[in-house]
């Protein structure tokens, strides 16, 4: 497979929280990172070759001092973990397979998998509209259903309108302000569509948010209870949650480009776009899990509900990426202020990669967090892979 052409699925999702103008104006110009400088003190033993550990270390020397890694690499015989920093220019390896990173638009993934659990459980359909569940009438597409805000085809923008010149004041937190009594004023009277609901695929983060809060709505229970309920807790996630003060002494503090610690993101009432924080022990729990063929949710969430093109497809929160030779890949990543992540697995193979950080979605070279998950999990498949470095990646 080559890496390269997956570069392009960068503008399906990552950083898809982190809009461009939020990464002008807050993260500023330059980046402190010299790769020719950072000295490769990395280890590698029987759990982690130097192969993939050469990988690693040509990641992170793209990064400023202070960036850590964190991976999970599932496969046939467990699973194994890696952490690694960088201080004073110097690459190390660092246990912190326990520690918590924000996972940003990766959080899709599991309120899709909330979606997917209610209906198997007949407790709503993924087919009917969202409009009954809400309560409130809807300014435009009263016809928009659970799944297409769950596939990106609802024909939502990708933030609501006005959205961008409302969060200038808090650039370093652009989502905060984004209350329910907001999300319904713009649900009511001022949501329009920019596509015919179900023809086309276009990213939004206003419709992940919105799934979110139709569901919380639906169900009666907030969203970190959903979550906990449904995921966290039958799957053994112990430190995965919305709730950043319950997790506050395992928190890696998030960087933005230029290495200095920024501020953590709240989503408000769009939780279900973003807002949940977890770990590379938790996301392995997780990777796992979608290997049971008895588990009918999962399954349920990764059949593809639309077809992008020859090469990629959606699911209900999963990107599909179709390759030359193998089984397909399912796959998302995320991105906010200070942190970037990125999760693939190969169901059929029983073979998963999560890779969390803590550098900015606005680094110029944040997209090469998804190319060090695609690369491993080709070491796990038994190919040395078609590693290079990326060449930057905009992100949206």
């Amino acid at each position: 497979m080559n890496i390269m052409r997956y570069f392009s699925i960068a503008s399906l999702s990552s950083a898809s929280l982190f809009l461009s103008m939020f990464i002008v104006f807050s993260t500023g110009c330059g980046s402190r990172s010299n790769p020719d400088k950072a000295i490769n003190r990395l280890r590698f033993d029987k759990e982690i070759s130097k192969l993939q550990a050469e990988h690693i270390a040509s990641t992170l020397a793209l990064y400023p001092n202070g960036t850590q890694l964190s991976i999970a690499m599932v496969d046939s015989s467990g699973v194994s973990y890696y952490g690694a920093v960088r201080n004073s220019d110097t690459l190390q390896t660092k246990p912190n397979e326990g520690r918590v990173f924000e996972i940003g638009s990766l959080s899709k993934v599991f309120t899709s998998a909330i979606l997917a659990d209610l209906a198997v459980r007949n407790k709503l359909k993924i087919d009917q509209p969202v409009r009954n569940s809400l309560g409130i009438s809807m300014h435009e597409g009263s016809n928009i259903t659970f799944k297409q805000l769950s596939n990106h085809t609802s024909g939502l923008p990708r933030v609501p309108g006005g959205f961008i010149w409302q969060s200038l004041l808090h650039l370093d937190n652009p989502y905060k302000d984004y209350d329910e009594a907001r999300l319904r004023d713009y649900v009511q009277n001022e949501m329009e569509l920019e596509t015919e609901p179900g023809k086309q695929y276009r990213y939004s983060n206003i419709g992940a948010g919105l799934l979110g809060y139709a569901l919380v709505a639906d169900e009666g229970k907030d969203y970190e209870q959903l979550l906990q309920e449904i995921i966290a807790g039958p799957f053994n996630m112990s430190r995965t949650t919305t709730v950043r003060s319950s997790v506050e002494q395992y928190l890696v503090p998030g960087l933005n480009k230029r290495g200095n610690r920024t501020t953590n993101w709240d989503l408000g009432a769009l939780k279900g776009a973003g807002a949940i924080l977890s770990t590379a022990a938790d996301l392995s729990e997780f990777i796992k899990a979608n290997f049971n063929p008895e588990n009918e949710s999962l399954n349920l969430q990764r059949r593809e509900t639309f077809r992008i093109d020859e090469e990629k497809g959606i699911a209900m929160g999963w990107f599909i990426l179709y390759r030359d030779a193998g089984e397909p890949w399912y796959w998302h990543n995320g991105g906010t202020g200070g942190y970037r992540s990125s999760l693939v697995i190969d169901v059929d193979d029983r073979l998963g990669v999560v890779v969390l950080s803590n550098i900015s979605a606005g680094h110029s070279h944040a997209a090469n967090i998804d190319s060090l998950s695609f690369v491993l999990l080709e070491n796990l498949e038994g190919s040395t892979g078609t590693w290079q470095e990326t060449k930057s990646v905009g992100v949206n």
